[in-house]
């Protein structure tokens, strides 16, 4: 039986980011006033948890609930040690397959099961689906996005500017976002972050994977010898091959567009190497990057939890931050 078709547009959300006012849905609607503030947040956290050894009290008994409808595991489990670390109980729904989903179940039936639970808050992965898109802004509790499709993945593009921001400063710094732009949700949400931050952007890529349509004060390269040259911050994202009608050539990619041994040597010395992972070696990064003094990967992985711990207190007012 087809799955009944609902309108949840007639509720009208608060703004872009959700009915809520601390959901995160969307990096849109964030100030830079709000990001700074943010960033505030995660530095005291991690003066914190290096006092105590978490991050809030643990007496707090909030349940927070993670749905995650697309695979995922930097940012599934950095939202859950985020959560443990403040204090939360955290239950998750993580496959398809061991869920009513693969009885026909609707993704906007499953998170109104959940919500009917009386959960605390949502963090929700999801692909492409317009009923749950409408859905998730007009709930009444506090609502994060762990990724949505080939749109938006907010909590990277904070970890990522925040990482920026404690190595180097984001203010005119030069970030290059190199390879599957088109596909990527974290291009599209760095792209907004990294300009309210006010970074200098660049992209380079295969010319059929960069954006359809020019983006304003984002700076597109043809060369990537010439774009490493000048960046400060050379962040790789993933082929996406899974949204690809057809299979990548991933040698070619390489030779072209992967950061090699030798355009390590074009790199500045003190230039900063990021990706938002899952890597694909020998694909984006060949084998030499990891160990190179430049690369920053797992430091991301560790500032993403200081980041989301800081959006669930900030959404809760847990901590007194």
């Amino acid at each position: 039986m087809p799955t009944p078709q609902r309108d949840f547009s007639q509720r009208q959300p608060d703004a872009s980011n959700g009915m809520h006012s601390r959901s995160l849905l969307d990096t849109v609607s964030f100030s830079q006033d709000d990001i700074l503030e943010l960033f505030s947040k995660a530095d005291e956290l991690e003066r914190r948890q290096n006092e105590t050894g978490s991050f809030g009290d643990p007496s707090r008994k909030r349940v927070l609930a993670l749905l995650f409808f697309e695979p995922s595991t930097r940012t599934r489990m950095s939202f859950q040690i985020a959560a443990e670390r403040l204090g939360y109980s955290v239950v998750t729904l993580e496959s398809a397959a061991t869920s009513s989903l693969s009885k026909g179940e609707s993704l906007s039936d499953t998170v109104l099961n959940v919500l009917a639970m009386r959960p605390d808050g949502l963090v929700v992965r999801y692909g492409k689906d317009d009923d749950l898109a409408c859905l998730l802004p007009t709930l009444e509790i506090p609502i994060f996005s762990a990724g949505t499709g080939v749109l938006a993945h907010p909590t990277q593009a904070l970890l990522d500017a925040y990482t920026i921001e404690r190595i180097c400063g984001v203010r005119d710094t030069r970030v290059l976002l190199v390879g599957d732009i088109r596909h990527s949700r974290v291009a599209r949400s760095n792209f907004d972050v990294l300009g309210k931050l006010g970074a200098a952007v660049g992209i380079c890529g295969p010319q059929e994977w960069l954006p359809a349509e020019p983006r304003k004060n984002v700076r597109v390269f043809s060369n990537l010898d010439e774009a490493a040259a000048w960046c400060d911050v050379y962040m790789g994202l993933r082929v996406q091959h899974e949204r690809h009608a057809k299979a990548a050539d991933v040698s070619a990619y390489n030779r072209e567009f992967g950061l090699t041994a030798s355009r390590l040597q074009i790199l500045k010395k003190d230039a900063i190497i990021m990706h938002p992972g899952p890597i694909n070696h020998g694909v984006e990064f060949s084998h030499e990057v990891m160990n190179d003094p430049r690369y920053r990967v797992l430091q991301q992985v560790t500032n993403g939890v200081l980041i989301r711990a800081a959006l669930l207190a900030r959404a809760f007012e847990d901590t007194g931050v």
